[in-house]
């Protein structure tokens, strides 16, 4: 049983990753560090990791970017395994993750479906395909309340659009006499409102047709299932950084 310490326990997805554990019998949360929760009696949660007393293989990290430079110190001085599944990271983030995955395992996933993890194979076959022939666009709808834009998963898609099409150039949404449209060109846009969980749609233009590959996340509950999936596997592999790719693989 792979026993987990969740980060940002308080948090929406902190809450989904707890409920999670409760059903999965290979899994046990036995500690959460958040500083700002009162209100969860399941298991102890601590303000600060130095102060965790009981021992886990794995943290799963659902807070918000900075919180890395708070646990990485830790897990990598104790050489325990992460899963990071926030966005939002800047590219002196990145290069720390990449500077810690040297010393422990990391898992990071801009979005822990499994379905989205399918669609961007989709994407990317389906852009190598037509590549010449269309035009990508990008269109992603959050909740309210989301802090980031574009969404991690968008700047996942466009990743897997452009492994597949070759390179390209990202617009984020467009204002004013922009100019026509060049081939070279990928669309990002997005869409906040409501209390939407997560929606995107990838879209190839053509002559005449359009294909459109989508895909909804109706609950919360698919990423937490997904980050739990992957702490199971991330625990028994040497240090590394990690996708969905490679748990999928």
């Amino acid at each position: 049983m792979a026993k987990l310490l969740i980060y940002g326990v308080g948090g929406k997805m902190g809450r989904e990753v707890l409920k999670a554990c409760k059903a999965d019998p290979a899994v046990q949360a036995v500690a959460a560090v958040d500083p700002y929760c009162n209100d969860i009696d399941e298991i102890p949660v601590y303000t600060n990791i130095d102060d965790v007393a009981e021992a886990f293989d794995c943290i799963i990290d659902f807070s918000v970017k900075d919180s890395i430079y708070n646990f990485l110190p830790y897990a990598t001085m104790h050489k325990i395994p992460c899963v990071l599944a926030t966005t939002g990271y800047t590219p002196q983030d990145e290069a720390y993750i990449k500077e810690s995955s040297e010393e422990i395992a990391l898992f990071r996933s801009g979005n822990m479906s499994l379905g989205i993890n399918v669609l961007m194979g989709l994407v990317k076959e389906a852009a190598k395909a037509l590549s010449g022939f269309a035009d990508i666009e990008i269109v992603e709808t959050h909740h309210n309340q989301k802090v980031d834009a574009p969404s991690g998963t968008a700047l996942m898609l466009r990743d897997a659009a452009v492994e597949g099409a070759g390179a390209k150039r990202s617009v984020y949404g467009r204002h004013g006499l922009v100019g026509k449209r060049t081939k070279e060109e990928i669309g990002i846009h997005a869409v906040r409102g409501g209390t939407v969980v997560g929606k995107h749609d990838v879209m190839l233009l053509m002559n005449n047709e359009v294909i459109t590959l989508s895909h909804t996340a109706e609950s919360k509950s698919v990423f937490a299932l997904g980050a739990i999936n992957a702490a199971k596997w991330l625990v028994k592999q040497p240090a590394g950084l990690y996708n969905m790719h490679d748990l999928l693989g």
